[in-house]
């Protein structure tokens, strides 16, 4: 149902617009989830959020700007809790548990993300768009790794690393998204664990404690 934004007295006029976006993504969101990417139009936003088109076009360029906002509302980054200058392998099982863990939380939104990359894949100027999009998140990405990674401990630069992490983690959701059966959260952990490198053998003993029938080793 549409919204209509509650005018307060004396809220700047930057507050106004942003409560007008808001309504507009919010009321997007709605028709997308009923119709799908290609049949959702300007108009039918509009008459959802109760709003013109002028105020439309005061805060998106375009149709697909507009879809884009909508995905950046409903398909927020992931934040992982790192532990600076811990090895490793501790970084990536803690970035698998909330991969794992908005993997469970986002599957109602599956179908709208799903729509989403095939809007992407059949529409060469929104392929443009994500890519410039993503050039700049992987930057991002690329130099928060290079922080919390302990020095050469990456097993590839930096930024090629967030290009194979963020790769895993759209094929993993989806792949949970299709199949949540199979893909546990423990197989979401594993494979992140992986690119640090094969894991202690479960029960080897350190060489440091390994004895001999005439002593230490």
């Amino acid at each position: 149902m549409a919204r209509t934004p509650v005018i307060r007295k004396g809220v700047p006029k930057g507050d106004k617009r942003q409560r007008t976006r808001r309504t507009l993504v919010a009321a997007a969101a709605e028709v997308i989830a009923e119709r799908g990417f290609d049949r959702t139009s300007i108009e039918a936003v509009c008459a959802r959020a109760g709003l013109s088109r002028g105020s439309f076009y005061g805060n998106f360029e375009s149709r697909e700007d507009l879809f884009l906002a909508v995905m950046d509302s409903q398909w927020t980054p992931i934040e992982a809790d790192f532990r600076p200058g811990a090895p490793l392998r501790v970084q990536m099982r803690i970035l698998g548990e909330a991969v794992a863990a908005q993997a469970r939380a986002r599957l109602p939104m599956a179908a709208g993300a799903a729509a989403f990359q095939l809007y992407i894949l059949t529409h060469d100027h929104m392929r443009r768009k994500m890519t410039e999009r993503n050039a700049e998140t992987y930057r991002g990405m690329a130099a928060g790794f290079a922080r919390i990674a302990p020095p050469g401990s990456l097993p590839m630069p930096a930024d090629r690393f967030a290009r194979v992490i963020d790769a895993l983690i759209t094929g993993l959701m989806f792949t949970r998204f299709q199949t949540p059966d199979l893909i546990s959260d423990e197989d979401i952990v594993a494979a992140f664990e992986a690119l640090a490198g094969p894991g202690p053998t479960p029960g080897a003993w350190p060489m440091s404690r390994v004895w001999t029938r005439s002593g230490a080793a």
